[in-house]
């Protein structure tokens, strides 16, 4: 997976969406300390346009949500590095910003009207399924934006879409059937299943152990970060009707039911006590911050977090941006302030044969069953062992007896790339030995029109896109500020 997407990541603009908006709502993943080389914090410079640094952190958050989709819980800030995340948000924008600085040459340009319609469409914004500006600042102030910023992003991606939207190509109806009967061909099949259960290993202690030694890199200690803790009292403070009245009506919004329902100013009552403590508490957390800086006062405790363990996670986001020595400004962790300061960050090593045995164990397993079951495979095809199935397509996922669904699509979609008429396609913990007899051209349906031409479309629009970026990349210059 790692390798795919690290093959495909240099034109990643084949579909821009709104990626202001899929900031919203999927919450702020910072990427590390770095050090740019702007006083004002541009991280890149694309012609005339410079690139600020708060929109890399929204491009990389968005990334960092996708590929967490793709990936589930596996992924972490340490294989976002492996994958160099942060380069990739950043060339994002640069191809961004070049369309930007292309539409600016062309006179295109979009208006408050368009970038309105936008905004009322977006279901964040929506109380009762209609726009609404309290629930908009609401929402943008839970993820630190405000609405002037987020609009003006909002705009750029408006008109960075209406730039690709010139670039469509559509099909016309020869190329369609003539695409057809190629997309829908079929082939007169033999095949073979050979599954896992068709091989035995026999695993040798002594193998084990090489095994683990030429891939020992690949079984890695936790990323550790030591750290000191100082947790603020929280003072039992008494406060007038008055004060809590006008607190409540700068901070309502932020009251609410689990129906979106603005709380009253007595359902919000404990809440608003609470919240006030905390507000008249920081100044005493602020003046303990500074004793700290001075070493005036001593840290309570020192303790040590895994990368991937619960207790890191009231500390994550201030982790992620930190350096050791730094001291972070007091934060909120269970309604008390917390100062936190970063002593070293210890790097993941090689674990030790015995404590990597299980993991490697598995590894070797996967790697020697699915060579065996490849060298069995290869020799059922070599005695011309296989039964036929007669014709099938690309879509004939459910005529593969043997195979599930997914694993017949997986099949079927290499099978149809492959120039080989004979060989052996391997699947997770299968192999399938296989032959074809024949092959004709698939009948045209017109039923299959739409999925035929939209195809032609993104082959036909992805390489002319991929040509104009280029050819943009060259007329503006580009400078990265980042080191």
């Amino acid at each position: 997976m790692i390798d795919w997407m690290q093959r495909h990541k240099k034109w990643l603009v084949v579909t821009i969406w709104i990626s202001v908006i899929a900031f919203v709502g999927a919450g702020f993943v910072g990427w590390g300390a770095y050090d740019f080389g702007k006083s004002d914090g541009a991280v890149a410079q694309v012609g005339k346009k410079e690139i600020p640094m708060n929109e890399l952190q929204r491009e990389y958050s968005n990334l960092y949500s996708q590929y967490s989709s793709i990936f589930g819980d596996s992924f972490n800030q340490e294989l976002a590095k492996q994958l160099g995340l942060e380069q990739l948000a950043l060339q994002t924008l640069i191809q961004k910003y070049l369309l930007l600085s292309y539409a600016d040459d062309l006179g295109i340009s979009i208006t408050d009207e368009e970038v309105a319609t936008e905004l009322i469409k977006i279901d964040e914004f929506k109380k009762e399924g209609k726009f609404d500006k309290d629930q908009y600042v609401t929402v943008l102030r839970q993820n630190k934006i405000v609405p002037v910023e987020f609009e003006k992003s909002l705009k750029n991606d408006l008109l960075v879409q209406k730039i690709q939207n010139m670039f469509k190509v559509q099909s016309s109806q020869k190329e369609i059937e003539n695409i057809s009967s190629l997309i829908f061909i079929k082939n007169d099949l033999q095949i073979k299943i050979i599954d896992n259960n068709s091989v035995t290993l026999n695993i040798q202690e002594e193998e084990l152990k090489n095994f683990w030694e030429e891939n020992k890199n690949n079984y890695l200690s936790e990323l550790v970060y030591e750290i000191s803790l100082y947790e603020t009292a929280t003072k039992t403070i008494e406060f007038t009707d008055s004060e809590l009245t006008d607190f409540y009506e700068k901070t309502r919004l932020d009251y609410k039911h689990e129906d979106g329902k603005i709380k009253t100013f007595d359902e919000a009552l404990d809440d608003l006590k609470q919240a006030l403590t905390l507000e008249e508490s920081k100044n005493d957390a602020l003046r303990t911050y500074l004793a700290l800086k001075k070493g005036e006062v001593q840290f309570q405790k020192i303790t040590t977090l895994g990368q991937n363990s619960t207790e890191i996670l009231p500390y994550k986001e201030q982790l992620s941006n930190l350096k050791p020595d730094d001291i972070v400004k007091p934060f909120i962790v269970d309604d008390s302030y917390v100062i936190l300061k970063l002593n070293k960050i210890i790097q993941p090593e090689p674990l030790s044969f015995e404590n990597a045995k299980e993991l490697a164990k598995k590894d070797f397993i996967e790697k020697n069953s699915s060579l065996a079951l490849e060298n069995k495979a290869k020799e059922v095809l070599s005695n011309n062992s296989l039964e036929s199935i007669g014709y099938v397509s690309r879509e004939s996922v459910e005529n593969i007896s043997g195979l599930r669904s997914d694993e017949a699509s997986e099949f079927l979609n290499q099978l149809f790339k492959t120039k080989d008429t004979s060989g052996v396609i391997m699947l997770q913990g299968k192999a399938v030995a296989y032959k074809i007899l024949n092959s004709k051209l698939g009948i045209h349906n017109e039923s299959k029109n739409l999925i035929v031409s939209n195809t032609i479309r993104d082959i036909k629009t992805n390489e002319l896109f991929s040509k104009l970026l280029e050819s943009l990349e060259q007329k503006y210059k580009v400078i990265s500020y980042m080191k």
